[in-house]
């Protein structure tokens, strides 16, 4: 599994400081976005939740905390109903959980690849897990359903 880096960003509209380079980010829609910084332009995605940005780049999982805060929920579906869907038509490349297993909101619960891309799937609440029906080496078509994340005070 991917290591987890933790960093604390400033954000002011479109623009975000990280270790004190700008970097400005450009929804491009589906989760991705297009960053643009000291190293040149690439494109990853991201996912917000409340004063966190989850972000998968090349491969790499980052959470940032922001000082700003006002970032909206960008999954409030899978955060109140618990589902994690495929973003796309893919492939899933692991499952890091299984049926029963306690997470916390934004842990990894599986990888996909769609479109050439690796894709990391956090858990949008806490809770533990039900109704997973994904498995290594599965195709599966966009907004399929690929486990539940059933809330702890259920």
């Amino acid at each position: 599994m991917n290591s987890l880096d933790r960093r604390r960003v400033n954000v002011q509209g479109d623009t975000v400081t990280i270790d004190g380079e700008p970097f400005r980010f450009e929804p491009l829609g589906d989760g991705r976005v297009r960053i643009t910084g000291p190293g040149g332009t690439r494109v990853a995605w991201a996912t917000l939740e409340g004063r966190r940005v989850f972000v998968t780049l090349e491969g790499r999982d980052y959470v940032f905390d922001t000082a700003g805060g006002g970032a909206r929920r960008a999954s409030a579906h899978e955060a109140a109903s618990g589902e994690v869907t495929m973003p796309m038509p893919g492939l899933v490349i692991s499952v890091a959980v299984s049926e029963g297993q306690s997470v916390k909101r934004g842990d990894p619960l599986l990888v996909v690849e769609a479109m050439k891309m690796e894709h990391t799937l956090r858990a949008p609440r806490d809770g533990v897990v039900r109704r997973l029906s994904a498995a290594h080496g599965q195709r599966a078509d966009a907004g399929k359903i690929l486990l539940e994340v059933e809330s702890s005070s259920s």
